[in-house]
């Protein structure tokens, strides 16, 4: 599911205005939407209520931006995450998710447990352990590899923050028609 944002009422008449710019000032507000991309990006990071760890297997490590010209229609750019296989975990982040009644969902804590699409397929065999309140699912050692829960909040806030940032990518284009 494809969320978009407009950024401005009449895309189509900017747009054109854009494919008549010059090459040199296209080249300009390009370059400087690309970097207004990368401090949204920045933003999202700081601004969220997710930790961010797992280096590039997580979420921090599929966020990802970019801006380029695009013949057809002048100006192209995005924000958002790369896809991966399994589960879109960017989605239960940002708008929460709750389990089948009756149920758990399982979260993957460790690398080998992330190499996994489910804990079903996990080459060891697994428990339910109680650990501080929380069920895991570990194996026969007492190592945790799954957690289980019932809900996630919402949290990331991925929305909010691209779209503060969305005044300052216009001006980058226009800053590009001023330099």
């Amino acid at each position: 599911m494809a969320l978009l944002m407009q950024f401005e009422g009449n895309i189509e008449s900017a747009l054109k205005r854009f494919r008549n710019l010059p090459a040199e000032v296209q080249t300009r507000a390009v370059k400087n939407v690309r970097g207004r991309l990368l401090i949204a990006e920045s933003d999202v990071l700081a601004h969220s209520g997710v930790t961010w760890r797992r280096g590039a297997a997580g979420l921090a490590g599929r966020l990802t931006s970019y801006c380029k010209r695009d013949s057809a229609i002048g100006l192209d750019g995005a924000i958002g995450f790369r896809k991966t296989t399994g589960f879109p975990y960017e989605l239960s982040q940002e708008f929460g998710a709750k389990a089948k009644p009756g149920g758990a969902m399982s979260i993957p804590l460790s690398p080998e447990a992330q190499r996994f699409d489910s804990p079903r397929n996990f080459p060891q065999e697994l428990h339910v352990q109680k650990m501080d309140g929380k069920a895991y699912l570990a194996n026969e050692k007492g190592r945790p590899y799954y957690i289980l829960l019932k809900s996630i909040k919402p949290r990331l806030r991925f929305r909010q923050n691209v779209a503060r940032n969305v005044p300052a990518i216009g001006d980058a284009v226009i800053r590009a028609m001023g330099e």
